[in-house]
């Protein structure tokens, strides 16, 4: 489900889960591992665990500019985040589209919405699926960068604003 990475890739860590940061790294391959948690822009906090230390950025996830270059990422880990978005959920997306690499993937777990609605929510974020599987009350999904942003404001996301 994960894609393996080599020493001078880039993962993102967006579960919050200590436990997984340094699996990416020892296990996967990954050179370099970032975290990102909600929190006050500009602060940056280092995290230990099982002998790794990495970096997590805090910043707003639906206002916030991500603090990473475009295409940085060869692959970004998000799991459970949009359960906790509230204001603007499509930012985040917006965001990850932005910063992980063409060709290059995101594995998203969320319990919020049917396989159909994160496929489609997927899609229109230029993400080809890969694997979209649902257990018990969770979707998995892989999906590989191929194209543009399709839709900012998704209706199901969004219901009544267009």
């Amino acid at each position: 489900m994960m894609p393996a990475g080599g020493p001078a890739d880039y993962i993102l860590d967006m579960t919050l889960r200590t436990e997984i940061a340094p699996l990416l790294h020892s296990r996967l391959g990954y050179g370099h591992v970032r975290g990102c948690a909600p929190g006050k822009a500009g602060q940056m906090e280092t995290r230990e665990a099982n002998g790794f230390a990495w970096q997590v950025d805090c910043f707003d996830l639906e206002r916030d500019f991500y603090p990473y270059p475009s295409a940085h990422f060869k692959a970004i880990v998000c799991v459970e985040v949009l359960e906790t978005l509230t204001h603007d959920p499509m930012y985040m997306m917006d965001e990850i589209h932005r910063i992980l690499r063409p060709g290059c993937h995101l594995v998203f777990r969320t319990r919020r919405g049917t396989s159909s609605q994160i496929r489609a929510l997927l899609e229109n974020c230029g993400l080809e699926i890969t694997l979209l599987e649902t257990e018990e009350d969770c979707t998995y999904a892989v999906g590989r960068k191929i194209g543009p942003l399709r839709e900012r404001y998704p209706e199901w996301l969004y219901p009544g604003r267009g």
